[in-house]
């Protein structure tokens, strides 16, 4: 009998031990997760602030280059990612030492990446001019039917020529795009109205007004990711549109590689080439294109007066902070007017925090295709 009080004993003692080390154990994964947590925390605090760093320095910098560059031409500071690097040297002004400063060294809006660093930390920034970009709430119909055309087709669309489904497609999308932004409900030949979004899974009407954002393109008819977001070396229309580019005209000395493409149908390489003429001889790359879009336009388009060459006025600014662990990146983004008659300095257009990813959406998801 005493023996076997002793064995249940034991028994409840190696029970007790056991629901300890589960605690022990639970516990001790608890405050490792709850380090973690704080350490993240304060990597992700860190890298917005040094993103955040880079943003006003960017645009700073893009308040002074409108302010120092000329009317006509390209400014000196103007050139490309592998010929400046923001971060080196000093400028001493007013003010003091300004890090990472010199007099002749702008930040360019040129679309393209730049390599900075604040506080010990490195960021990258870049500045693209808004006006360098297609505005499609003001673009008309050609133009938009020549952009769709080559975002579809691809290099060398007009020596390829399309098939009659693939002209259809061009139709409906350019037909589809006038009918969202346009403030009536007449339905174009190849367009779609609320009738139609609100017959499918899609359940929303037209919008009958101008875009707010690019996203919204997902939303109308015949405009699938494939399209939207590019791939194999074709920009997709989130890389050529601006919502905020509300001159209705196109700014030649900002112009970007991949607008060129959606415009001209070239293709990467020879866009870049382009790109490389407009930083050696400017008023020489201003000529060329205007000549080269002329043949486009009609008179619904305004292509005559399509083409300008000024300084950037409202551009979209991109921070992002190394920090230690790659999923703890910030990414910080702003829409910024450089210049306005109702602030005193730029005025903040759109500001978004941790700024949404800008890669290619996961096979076989497409986003706003719910019909």
């Amino acid at each position: 009998m005493r023996d076997r009080q002793r064995g249940i004993a034991l028994l409840l003692v190696l029970w007790v031990f056991t629901i300890l080390g589960v605690l022990a154990l639970d516990f001790s994964s608890y405050m490792r997760d709850d380090a973690m947590a704080s350490v993240n925390f304060a990597d992700e605090t860190h890298g917005y602030y040094i993103a955040l760093g880079g943003m006003n320095r960017a645009m700073w910098e893009a308040v002074r280059a409108r302010e120092q560059g000329p009317e006509t031409g390209i400014p000196n500071a103007q050139r490309s990612g592998t010929d400046r690097q923001a971060g080196s040297g000093t400028d001493t002004g007013p003010g003091g030492p300004r890090l990472g400063m010199q007099d002749d060294d702008i930040m360019p809006a040129d679309g393209q990446w730049h390599d900075g660093e604040l506080a010990g930390a490195k960021y990258q920034v870049r500045i693209t001019d808004e006006g360098g970009l297609i505005p499609i709430n003001k673009v008309g119909e050609a133009v938009l039917k020549k952009v769709i055309t080559n975002l579809l087709v691809g290099p060398q669309s007009q020596v390829r020529g399309m098939d009659r489904r693939t002209d259809n497609q061009v139709s409906e999308i350019v037909d589809s795009i006038l009918d969202w932004r346009d403030p009536d409900s007449l339905k174009r030949v190849h367009g779609a109205e609320s009738d139609y979004y609100l017959s499918t899974k899609r359940g929303y009407p037209a919008k009958n007004a101008f875009l707010d954002d690019p996203q919204e393109l997902l939303l109308v008819q015949g405009i699938d990711a494939s399209l939207f977001y590019g791939g194999d070396g074709i920009p997709g229309l989130r890389d050529v549109i601006s919502v905020f580019n509300r001159s209705g005209q196109l700014n030649a000395r900002t112009v970007t590689a991949p607008v060129l493409q959606a415009l001209l149908g070239v293709d990467e390489a020879d866009a870049q080439d382009l790109i490389e003429q407009r930083d050696a001889d400017p008023e020489a790359f201003v000529t060329t294109l205007g000549t080269q879009l002329a043949g486009i336009g009609d008179a619904e388009s305004g292509i005559d007066g399509f083409v300008v060459n000024e300084p950037a006025h409202t551009v979209r600014i991109q921070a992002r902070a190394d920090t230690s662990q790659p999923r703890n990146q910030s990414n910080v983004e702003a829409v910024v007017e450089l210049s306005s008659d109702e602030f005193d300095g730029p005025k903040i257009l759109r500001w978004l925090d941790r700024a949404p990813w800008d890669g290619m959406p996961p096979t076989g998801i497409v986003p706003g295709d719910t019909a």
